[in-house]
């Protein structure tokens, strides 16, 4: 059943409606968002969508509480440990907003059928692994889905989403001259975006460009990032900083990985992979919460179908202080 905003939710989402309207609003009021994977990053998403108004939010988390977990996300207390990450998190999100349903899923994201994710408006993921990424983008696809994938490891973090085929709005100014001088001249657009699936992206053939043709591209934490992926594809975990061996293994994939991509290895230099591996495992409050801003107001975007939402990576590096969108599609 669509749900109608009241007088009194007006009131309260009043900014937001003057900034995207109350059509925008209506959609998002009626949205049904996923985020998958409770970790620091997805305390930053789940907040900002919950404030903004959505419908309902379902927080989807097999594990339990430790004391690792507490470093960063503040959705929990020391008194939440051994308790069900979904379950402590929800309870704490609707205190932010009672209008907004927060739902808990104990399960485990790994033994959801596709068919779960379809039910969804948006699914967001964060902190899952490159397979389950990938099968879930791959199942959304289908019914046109919204998906974003995320993650932060230390000072370095990554959204990618796919939105299948999305329409929006944009406005259009211009100048028309009348008798008083120059009056703007704004028209409403309608758009449509095409994206390619994260398994696509990932396999993109660049044509050994020159490196500084190719950091005009693209920049050379999309393929550490994806490095990272192949150690933990095919190691089960995270590289350990501590262990030269892992440092090693992570250095030849780079080696591998770069050259069937069709990029001159050395675009990823040894300190770039150093720093990512160093702080791989490590939850950064500062940086979740400038690639969590940036996730959740992308989420809100694409729901409310006004201007471009994300197309279609966005890399964040904290050593530079820079956060770049690129787009990246299989050649």
């Amino acid at each position: 059943m669509e749900h109608i905003i009241t007088e009194d939710e007006a009131a309260l989402y009043d900014r937001q409606i003057r900034l995207w309207g109350l059509e925008a609003q209506q959609r998002m009021r009626n949205a049904s968002i996923l985020v998958a994977g409770m970790r620091a990053l997805s305390n930053e998403v789940c907040k900002n969508i919950v404030l903004a108004g959505v419908g309902s939010i379902t927080i989807l988390d097999h594990e339990k509480i430790t004391e690792q977990d507490l470093g960063a996300q503040f959705f929990l207390r020391e008194n939440d440990l051994g308790r069900n990450r979904a379950e402590a998190a929800a309870e704490n999100a609707r205190l932010l907003n009672p209008r907004v349903k927060a739902f808990v899923d104990q399960g485990d994201i790994a033994t959801k059928p596709d068919s779960f994710f379809t039910t969804f408006d948006i699914v967001c993921l964060t902190g899952c692994s490159p397979e389950e990424m990938i099968r879930i983008d791959n199942a959304c696809r289908g019914t046109n889905t919204g998906v974003y994938a995320a993650g932060v490891h230390g000072f370095f973090g990554y959204i990618f989403c796919d939105l299948t085929q999305h329409d929006y709005r944009e406005e259009s100014h211009s100048s028309s001259v009348t008798k008083n001088g120059q009056e703007p001249d704004t028209m409403i657009v309608e758009k449509s975006q095409s994206y390619s699936s994260l398994s696509d992206t990932l396999q993109a053939k660049w044509g050994f460009p020159k490196p500084r043709a190719l950091r005009r591209k693209v920049s050379p934490l999309f393929f550490a990032i994806q490095v990272l992926w192949e150690f933990q594809q095919k190691e089960g975990r995270l590289p350990q900083s501590s262990s030269q061996d892992d440092m090693d293994t992570v250095l030849r994939q780079r080696d591998e990985k770069l050259k069937a991509a069709e990029v001159d290895p050395a675009f990823v230099d040894d300190h770039l992979l150093q720093a990512l591996v160093a702080s791989a495992v490590a939850e950064i409050a500062p940086v979740c919460a400038i690639v969590g801003g940036f996730l959740a107001q992308d989420i809100l975007k694409t729901l409310s179908g006004k201007d471009a939402p994300l197309f279609n990576y966005f890399l964040y590096n904290g050593l530079e202080g820079t956060g770049l969108v690129h787009n990246v599609q299989k050649s």
